[in-house]
């Protein structure tokens, strides 16, 4: 068949790519590549399902430029690592070693990545590389280093390019090795205190989590995985026990730090990194002469970068001087190139001269090479205008990229003209003082953290430090009213790209605004702004710690600002519906916040409330006056026309309908929702609290197995739920799919290495977003399915795990949790252990639509004592039980099991007329272990008699 894209687009897998434009898309969403890796993938699309050459990928990206290999690598790396973020199981560019790469036209995706496939995190960004220069040999012996040994430490004195070395290094191996790489700079930790902190965000884990190393561990013992920490020199003590405690409870997991010092810890292999090679002293050098050392080739590459600077003979003994008298720094190297474009390098050899050797003679405190470093630093910051020095001094207060609307803000009380800003900021680029990255499509620059460091010692030490923190905490404040804004008009995914980033300056800017009171108004706006982005991150514990203290200082201070304490009391009322073990004081939160909101007239905030006093409530023990919440939670939201409020009022009217096994209309209400929601594209109107495609597609599936013919499609709607919610990264999202309906229907459909898989990844996220509360549900899947699969045989676990269930938080309450526990004890032969759990469901009153299982469990234990004649009594009332519930699922379950019963007493016509007229209710789903089950023994009753001789 013909294609029907234009000329100009190459289609791979789920991308098209529009080479004119250079523009990738995958669907309707826009793929941002930088400059060097969009040229990458436009030559290899130009030769789709051909080799290109490495040559030729040299031409495309560095026209004119030699690099070396490493600089191939890290960008292709780069480039597969962008495709991943949107396909994770493609892997559309194929390595042919010693020829080159080639764009492969489509690859099959399995049903579900392993678990050791997924990312550590959802977006893990390296910094952007320059082109690497004379670090061939270190980058080949490094590679191997790292290859025999799990913990490297890269140390040498600052400056020296650690962090270009260890990325340029290690990037490439995620692709090589087929392991996940993932970059964390520990220069914003400030104390070692901080130091597990910042792993655990970087990892993706809330800041909150009670033991963020052992959710560290936890989450990094199922991965093949390689860490950077960079730079730790500041914090060695609190990373060396990091190392110490990742490794000895991981297998998989290799580390990589770059430091100053050695971190001493117990597996640490040292490599240590020299400057780079400079001219020995003689009296004349050619050009030729002097470009055969590494020093004098960063330093001519990045001039002619910078100026189009070309290398004569008449400068080239001048050019070894200046290099041996940087001492083969390459950041010195670096900020002294933008001399060159307009100096010989004679005449930028005596700039440096006298005042160069007093400014390295006045630091004695620390080693020459880092006296060298903070000289040079020194001597670049006195060579800048004034607007330039301020700019600096300035802009050390982010954390992450920022952009030049930014950089005007940060620096307003210097009144300069946004033009004089502009200027500033092209000047410090020029300088080497800052770089630059293309990050979603726009110019972002980042200070280096030697940089950053210098220049925040600058900030204090000048008093600017009130006024920079006050111009950045107000500038967070009014990204993230856009970013409240654009919720509900972009897509999740795009608007992750977009604000994701910003999340340590705002974590920053709350920290001066309001724990160290700099502007404690300010800073509890901060918090309700931030409540959509804790809550896009699922960082659950970092959202009610700050809206609490956020409220505790509203009172302190006396603030009359009623609709900002009602956005904090909602926020803080959202979280607390999944995470409070106190019932009063969770429902108190949300009664508060549905009165605050009526007093306002905030109908939106109303909605969320009103919501989560109804999950509340649906709660196993708490159910009291759903149905006029759910009343009031309509009207509301109907009046309003706040369209995500009325799709989580019907997602809430099934959970009660489920309840009292109301399963018809349960359905029906599903599967007009679900097409409802699918109207609508992502992001025309944002989660009122779960991704509601997901969450009422989920709940249909787990519905259609259960209560409908229909267990076939009941099933494979939950296996795409599961793996979109993996996609999506919204983890409160993944952990209602896979605990409200996605493991139930797999578990109950024996798809014991799926659903295997899934716990995985629930464990995962729950340990991720500092939810654990919902580990006893984890760890209750986890060791049934170990014993259902085979893997296990002893009671302990499923013992163990109901004892978590019993004790934990009503969340939890679901007693088919408890049945699953009890056919892993009945498949080992543990039918005592069984009963126990049982004899309990019976003690406290089993849920109504529990009530069939659980009786045909008891059956079981009585047949498998000789008391067949009891366990015919309990099949009956359980085969009634279901029929009267509408429960397909346990209706062919539980009248297999009479059929069975009645034939071992040879009442054959009596087995057929109960299994008879049930299986042929069934429209699919027969190859289901049930529906195989019943098909076989109706076969085996219908053959009775039909044997020759009987």
């Amino acid at each position: 068949m013909a294609s029907t894209e234009p000329d100009n687009v190459v289609a791979f897998g789920p991308f098209r790519l529009h080479g004119e434009h250079r523009r990738l898309f995958c669907g309707t969403e826009e793929v941002q590549l930088g400059g060097r890796a969009m040229e990458m993938l436009a030559t290899l699309a130009g030769n789709k399902g051909e080799v290109v050459s490495k040559e030729d990928l040299y031409n495309a990206a560095w026209p004119g430029i030699f690099v070396h290999e490493a600089n191939l690598k890290v960008t292709i790396a780069s480039l597969r690592r962008a495709l991943r973020e949107y396909s994770p199981g493609g892997d559309y560019i194929r390595t042919f070693v010693g020829r080159g790469y080639w764009l492969s036209d489509h690859v099959d995706v399995g049903d579900m990545p392993r678990i050791a496939d997924l990312p550590v995190v959802a977006n893990t960004r390296f910094p952007e590389l320059g082109t690497v220069v004379g670090r061939d040999a270190e980058i080949a012996e490094l590679r191997g280093r790292i290859t025999a040994n799990r913990l490297t430490t890269i140390v040498g004195p600052g400056g020296i390019g650690k962090t270009t070395v260890a990325i340029a290094t290690v990037q490439p191996l995620e692709d090589d090795e087929g392991g996940l790489v993932t970059f964390i700079d520990l220069a914003r930790a400030a104390s070692e205190e901080f130091v597990i902190p910042s792993i655990a965000t970087a990892l993706g884990i809330s800041s909150g989590s009670q033991d963020r190393l052992e959710a560290i561990s936890s989450i990094l013992a199922r991965r093949k995985t390689l860490l950077l920490l960079d730079t730790c020199e500041h914090v060695l003590n609190a990373v060396a026990h990091l190392c110490d405690v990742i490794l000895a409870n991981t297998r998989d997991v290799k580390i990589v730090a770059t430091s100053r010092q050695v971190l001493r810890a117990k597996r640490e292999e040292v490599f240590w990194l020299a400057p780079l090679e400079v001219p020995p002293p003689r009296r004349t050098y050619t050009a030729e002469q002097v470009l055969r050392y590494s020093a004098a080739q960063l330093l001519i590459e990045r001039a002619s970068e910078k100026g189009k600077y070309t290398l004569e003979d008449g400068d080239a003994s001048a050019v070894a001087e200046i290099c041996r008298r940087l001492d083969g720094s390459p950041l010195a190297i670096e900020l002294i190139s933008s001399r060159l474009t307009g100096l010989s390098a004679p005449e930028v050899l005596g700039e440096l001269g006298e005042q160069f050797n007093t400014l390295v003679d006045r630091d004695q405190e620390g080693p020459p090479r880092q006296q060298t470093l903070l000289a040079t630093m020194q001597w670049s910051y006195e060579l800048l205008t004034k607007s330039e020095a301020a700019v600096l001094r300035a802009i050390s207060i982010f954390m992450g990229t920022f952009d030049l609307d930014a950089v005007v803000n940060v620096v307003a009380h210097h009144c300069l003209d946004p033009t004089d800003v502009f200027d500033a900021v092209a000047g410090l680029r020029a300088k080497s003082m800052l770089s630059v990255e293309q990050i979603a499509g726009e110019m972002r620059y980042r200070l280096l953290d030697s940089t950053r460091a210098f220049a925040g010692n600058l900030v204090e030490t000048s008093g600017e430090m009130p006024a920079v923190s006050g111009a950045h905490a107000r500038l967070m404040l009014g990204i993230f009213a856009r970013a409240n804004a654009d919720q509900s008009r972009l897509p999740a995914r795009q608007w992750y790209a977009a604000y994701a980033s910003h999340a340590d300056d705002l974590r920053s800017a709350i920290g001066w605004a309001l724990f160290r009171h700099g502007d404690p108004l300010l800073g509890m706006q901060l918090v309700a702004s931030g409540i959509p982005l804790w809550h896009e991150l699922s960082l659950s514990e970092e959202a009610r710690r700050n809206c609490e203290h956020a409220l505790a200082e509203f009172d302190r201070t006396g603030c009359a600002d009623m609709s900002l304490k009602l956005k904090l009391v909602v926020g803080l009322a959202a979280v607390n519906s999944y995470l409070s073990a106190d019932a009063g004081e969770a429902i108190k939160t949300i009664e508060t916040a549905i009165r605050l909101s009526r007093l306002i007239g905030d109908t939106n905030a109303e909605c969320q409330a009103l919501g989560a006093l109804a999950r509340y409530r649906l709660l196993p023990g708490n159910q009291t006056e759903v149905r006029k919440i759910l009343k009031e939670l309509k009207r509301v939201a109907t009046n309003s026309k706040n369209r995500p409020a009325q799709w989580e009022h019907e997602i809430l009217l099934t959970e009660l309908e489920i309840i009292h096994c109301q399963y018809p209309p349960a359905i029906a209400r599903m599967e007009r929702l679900s097409q409802e929601v699918r109207r609508f594209p992502d992001g025309t109107a944002s989660r009122f609290d779960l991704d509601p495609k997901i969450r009422s597609e989920t709940t249909l599936g787990a519905l259609q197995w259960l209560g409908s013919v229909r267990p076939g499609t009941g099933l494979n709607t939950v296996k795409i739920c599961a793996r979109e919610a993996l996609e999506l990264h919204h983890g409160w999202t993944l952990i209602s799919c896979y605990t409200h309906g996605g493991l139930f229907t797999l578990s109950e459909c024996q798809e014991w290495s799926l659903a295997t898989q899934y716990v995985e990844q629930l464990k995962d996220t729950i340990y991720r977003h500092g939810m654990p509360t919902w580990i006893p549900v984890a760890n209750c899947y986890a060791e049934a399915l170990y014993v259902l699969s085979g893997a296990r045989h002893d009671p302990d676990g499923p013992m163990s795990a109901f004892d978590e269930l019993r004790t934990g938080l009503r969340q939890l309450g679901r007693h088919a949790y408890y049945a699953l526990l009890i056919r892993a004890l009945y498949a080992i032969g543990h039918v005592d252990e069984g009963v126990r759990i049982l004899d309990y469901l019976f003690e406290i009153g089993p849920q109504r639509s529990m009530v069939p299982e659980l009786l045909r469990l008891r059956a079981i234990k009585e047949r498998s004592i000789g008391r067949d004649d009891d366990a015919l009594r309990t099949l009956r009332q359980s085969v009634q039980a279901a029929e009267d519930n509408g429960a397909w699922g346990w209706h062919i379950r539980s009248a297999t099991d009479l059929a069975v019963l009645l034939r071992d007493r040879l009442q054959i016509d009596d087995a057929k007329s109960v299994i008879e007229p049930v299986y042929g209710r069934f429209i699919d789903g027969f190859d289901t272990p049930d529906l195989q089950r019943a098909g076989d023994i109706l076969s085996e009753l219908r053959g009775f008699g039909r044997v020759p001789g009987s």
